[in-house]
């Protein structure tokens, strides 16, 4: 007789073990099984940008707050937070919403700081920061006083508003040195790029250079085509060299750590 009900109460047992088992199959066949989440393209810059043309070579963008390098194509919008390089044989042309012009060059790498329009005055502001490499600067003469295009790099600033000038950054002997030169423009405008560093400022006026290594202040400056300086040949004539490096005035040497 104990046998009997201890068989029935197993029976019980395993009844609702099968019945307790069905119904959990059940809802898990219902359940739609979880997404994996797929990788998306970065964001298009808001606000004020710029636009990219022109591509040769490798150029690759870095957006705001992403890790990872993204081929850069023709039209592509680059905005604050940005950055931008090109490889070996790399070129890109960036156009700026006040209509300044940045053309990149080879090996080059620069961050964009700041774009932006005040409000109430209108005054714009340009801030781009070049980390290594060559870029040649075309600034739209800035009507509004407060309107200012600035390239920064760890060996000096140079700020304009209005002119062309070139500016090249390289790491010499293990330290930063940057050089701006102002290109001669064919109008009776003197357009000049204000250079500065550790409190020192010079004006580099069109045709001339100046230098500065990181820690240092920049450089007097100098003609960046010997033959420009009346100095050197008060009866005219000179063959068409130019000084850039080394050897020119105003190239000063390493600073001592």
């Amino acid at each position: 007789m104990k046998y009997i009900k201890a068989f029935k109460w197993l029976s019980v047992i395993l009844i609702l073990a099968v019945m307790i088992a069905l119904v959990g199959c059940g809802k898990g066949g219902n359940q739609e099984p979880t997404p994996t989440p797929t990788a998306t393209a970065p964001a298009e810059p808001t606000g004020e940008t710029g636009t990219l043309s022109d591509l040769e070579g490798g150029v690759q963008v870095q957006r705001q707050g992403v890790g990872a390098w993204i081929a850069a194509t023709s039209e592509m919008k680059i905005g604050v937070g940005d950055s931008l390089k090109t490889g070996s044989g790399g070129y890109v042309l960036i156009t700026f919403f006040d209509g300044s012009v940045m053309e990149v060059e080879a090996d080059s790498k620069i961050s964009v700081e700041e774009l932006s329009v005040a409000p109430g005055t209108g005054s714009t502001m340009v801030r781009i920061n070049q980390v290594i490499g060559s870029t040649l600067n075309r600034v739209e003469n800035l009507i509004d006083s407060s309107s200012t295009y600035e390239v920064e790099t760890l060996a000096g600033s140079a700020v304009v508003r209005g002119t062309i000038f070139n500016m090249a950054v390289d790491r010499d002997r293990g330290v930063i040195h940057t050089c701006v030169n102002t290109s001669k423009e064919e109008d009776e405008e003197v357009h000049s790029v204000d250079f500065s560093n550790n409190g020192k400022t010079v004006e580099v006026i069109e045709g001339k250079t100046s230098c500065c290594w990181e820690g240092g202040v920049p450089g007097n400056p100098f003609y960046t085509d010997p033959d420009d300086n009346p100095a050197n040949f008060p009866g005219g004539g000179g063959g068409g060299s130019s000084c850039y490096g080394y050897g020119c005035p105003g190239y000063e040497p390493t600073p001592t750590p």
